[in-house]
């Protein structure tokens, strides 16, 4: 592992920044236009690129106090939209899982089910696709 004392300059505080920002913006869009089938994983690791556009965009922020430097713009939007990310895909989760074992259908993007065969009641993950 990398000692912070070796990642803590400017140049690693724009990294992790510029990081946070394409990961945010990557995921964001993944979440809205890449078939998600109903798949409970596909939503997880969506989710899962989101909390790492968190994370980065986290790093960012302290190694720019670090330095008594002014937190990039960069940080702070690539650190929203990872958390906008993750509030949407805890919402498809939500609309999936009620979806699929309860069959009530609740409002979802079309990508989310798009590939079933059967996009109502009884959706079953990897069969009906």
């Amino acid at each position: 592992m990398i000692p912070y004392e070796h990642t803590a300059g400017v140049g690693w505080a724009r990294f992790f920044a510029w990081a946070a920002l394409g990961l945010g913006a990557a995921s964001l869009a993944v979440a809205f236009l890449v078939p998600l089938a109903a798949e409970i994983g596909r939503v997880a690791v969506v989710a899962f690129f989101g909390g790492f556009a968190i994370w980065f965009g986290l790093m960012a922020r302290s190694r720019f106090r670090a330095i008594d430097h002014p937190v990039s713009w960069a940080a702070v939007l690539g650190t929203v939209l990872g958390i906008l990310t993750m509030v949407v895909m805890a919402y498809a989760m939500f609309a999936l899982i009620m979806a699929i074992y309860y069959g009530v259908l609740l409002p979802m993007a079309p990508n989310w089910i798009a590939g079933i065969s059967n996009p109502g009641v009884g959706i079953v993950p990897g069969v009906d696709v």
